[in-house]
């Protein structure tokens, strides 16, 4: 399977409503995610209690979409360009529109920056 097409699955299983599968799935135990903000979550255990966390504020997904998705295949990494907008239990709503960089060792996302797109 290529790289695109392991990030296509991972987005899909998002889109499903299955992020925190989806973590454990194609993330590495090992994992950097590095936030737009450029707080970082080292390692698995902490990325699944922040998006556990996330999860429990939100409210309902208004909508959301993947625009693209491209790859290198070399060098095993892949890009995401999404957007998702929300509502939170606290009566706030959100766009976010973000791109993903994922850098994959094998079947694993092993490090992970977020841009935000304004």
């Amino acid at each position: 399977m290529t790289y695109y097409q392991k990030a296509k699955k991972l987005f899909k299983m998002i889109e499903e409503g299955k992020l925190l599968e989806a973590l454990d799935k194609y993330y590495h135990k090992d994992v950097l995610i590095i936030a737009d903000d450029g707080r970082e979550r080292k390692g698995l255990d902490q990325a699944r209690a922040y998006d556990e966390k996330f999860l429990k504020e939100i409210q309902e997904v208004i909508g959301g979409e993947v625009y693209t998705i491209t790859s290198d295949e070399e060098r095993g990494i892949t890009m995401v360009e999404f957007y998702i907008n929300l509502k939170f239990k606290n009566g706030n709503k959100k766009t976010i529109n973000e791109v993903a960089v994922q850098y994959w060792e094998g079947d694993y996302v092993i490090k992970e920056n977020f841009y935000s797109k304004k």
